[in-house]
């Protein structure tokens, strides 16, 4: 690979990792895939050290096993590994909320609000791309202005395993639909004050997430069988 201007010396182990990482949470790498070294060398253009870097971390974010005599391959999520990621975003989103509450402005909440105005139009034209980006937002907005270092830092640290998760689930427009009317719901009651309840809205929101994921990674696992 001759031309390389993506990768520069600087950066180049984080630049490898992130593009192993991406390749799995966008599941071009499937669970269950063995890792080809060569093959991923060749695509980056880069020697063994950066990318053994990158098996690494991966491998430290659960995202690679590595089996002694076998090789190196792409994890298989277990029920127990989704029940036990939001088990703990649960509680770590809930605080999210009853920090960010206070810091918020009104402008900010108008601005949320009318963002799930626009998410429904464009769910009911088909399109959903919008919302996830949408709930992305929503999320790191209020963990980021819940003005808490540590739980930034945790939850930066779930995050890969959250977005994995995700490429589980089943899309279509009807749980979408469904969890925006969630957002609206807890932006109103956090722009209303009425905090407790939006504490409420964001823990049955976890589980509803939660319960779909699980129900979708059953299922697939029996369709395999």
């Amino acid at each position: 690979m001759e031309n390389k201007p993506f990768f520069d010396n600087l950066n180049l182990h984080e630049r490898v990792y992130m593009y192993v990482r991406d390749k799995i949470i966008n599941n071009e790498l499937k669970p269950g895939s063995r890792i080809d070294y060569e093959e991923l060398i060749s695509e980056l253009g880069v020697s063994r050290t950066p990318l053994r870097d990158a098996i690494n971390r991966l491998q430290h974010d659960k995202l690679i096993e590595v089996k002694p005599r076998s090789g190196t391959f792409v994890s298989v999520p277990r029920p127990k590994d989704i029940e036990e990621i939001y088990d703990v975003r649960k509680p770590l989103e809930c605080l999210a909320v009853k920090l960010s509450a206070q810091h918020l402005s009104k402008e900010t909440y108008k601005s949320l609000l009318d963002e799930t105005d626009e998410v429904e139009a464009e769910l009911n034209r088909g399109n959903v791309e919008t919302f996830f980006q949408s709930d992305r937002n929503l999320h790191k907005l209020l963990i980021v202005n819940a003005d808490n270092s540590r739980l930034l830092t945790i939850m930066n640290s779930l995050e890969v395993q959250i977005k994995w998760f995700g490429v589980i689930m089943t899309i279509n427009v009807d749980r979408p639909l469904q969890a925006n009317e969630m957002h609206r719901k807890l932006i109103k009651a956090m722009h209303d004050g009425r905090v407790e309840e939006a504490i409420q809205i964001m823990g049955a929101h976890i589980d509803e997430v939660k319960h779909d994921i699980l129900q979708d990674f059953l299922q697939h696992t029996k369709m395999e069988d």
